[in-house]
């Protein structure tokens, strides 16, 4: 036990001096807690939204959002072609799209995350195998890895969140085991190799705190495509289907309204767009910190 506590108290140490770098970067911040307000949103989208997702509003239909000359301030962001709430669907989707996109990240961060590891610590002809393997994927975009993979199966949210899963997995493994093999090339490595330290010592010690900002890109990188690929196939019918108020299911029953109503196609791209930005400028000064910390 005494042992571990000069480790916990490093490591805690460390968290709350990449959080004071982090905090200089203001822009960065402010998209950070606007990112959390979206977590909470697709948490607790019922105590925030005005009307049920689904309520249709008979004589509303096409209304036009509150700052247009029509509009009216009930309905803030207009109606669709039924008469439903173009805000309560927004944020209704927010769990749908966010959440979604949010799970599929996490398991990939963690099945990625412990194969791309055990990749990398190998040796051998077994990493030189593995290498090839991932190398493979590479030519094929993950979209159409999704695609083939969801035509397989029946369309839904859950099999275009598995299907991305799928689609993703691989890419993300490669590159954390592309960065531990860099490492494992440098020469502190050999050095530290010839000393003596175990391979699990060296891992935790030396080679996951010089790959966390590489991690941290990566995972970043799964989201935006987790988010793009999840709402795509929900675009094409192979996600999430009407009249669930998932953003790409959205703009694809909305499509045709394009010049009659362009607000029901263009405010769930504009929540799309809004929402990868946030996790652009979140990590990218997350990742800043965590490279000026171990400089």
């Amino acid at each position: 036990m005494q042992d571990r506590e000069p480790d916990e108290f490093r490591e805690s140490t460390s968290f709350f001096q990449i959080w004071l770098l982090f905090r200089q970067n203001r822009v960065a911040l402010f998209s950070f807690y606007l990112f959390v307000i979206l977590i909470l949103v697709a948490l607790f989208p019922k105590l925030i939204m005005p009307y049920s997702e689904s309520m249709e509003f008979v004589g509303e239909e096409l209304m036009p959002p509150s700052w247009v000359e029509k509009g009216r301030i009930a309905f803030f962001f207009g109606t669709d072609d039924l008469g439903r709430d173009v805000l309560s669907r927004l944020i209704m989707g927010t769990q749908y799209t966010l959440g979604s996109s949010l799970l599929v990240v996490i398991a990939v961060a963690i099945i990625g995350g412990a194969l791309g590891i055990l990749a990398g610590m190998s040796d051998g002809i077994k990493a030189r195998f593995l290498g090839h393997f991932f190398d493979a994927f590479l030519s094929i975009p993950i979209l159409l890895i999704a695609i083939i993979i969801s035509t397989l199966m029946e369309p839904s949210l859950m099999n275009a969140m598995f299907a991305t899963l799928l689609a993703i997995l691989p890419y993300f493994v490669h590159a954390i085991y592309q960065a531990i093999q860099q490492e494992l090339k440098k020469d502190y490595v050999l050095l530290l190799r010839l000393d003596g330290i175990s391979n699990w010592e060296l891992l935790k010690s030396t080679i996951l705190p010089n790959i966390s900002a590489i991690y941290t890109q990566e995972i970043a990188r799964a989201f935006v495509v987790a988010i793009l690929d999840i709402t795509a196939l929900s675009f094409i019918s192979l996600g999430a289907q009407r009249p669930m108020p998932e953003w790409g299911a959205m703009i694809k029953d909305s499509l045709e309204l394009i010049y009659l109503a362009p607000w029901t196609v263009l405010l769930p791209g504009f929540a799309i767009i809004f929402t990868i930005l946030l996790s652009i400028i979140f990590t990218n000064g997350l990742c800043q910190a965590i490279n000026k910390y171990y400089e």
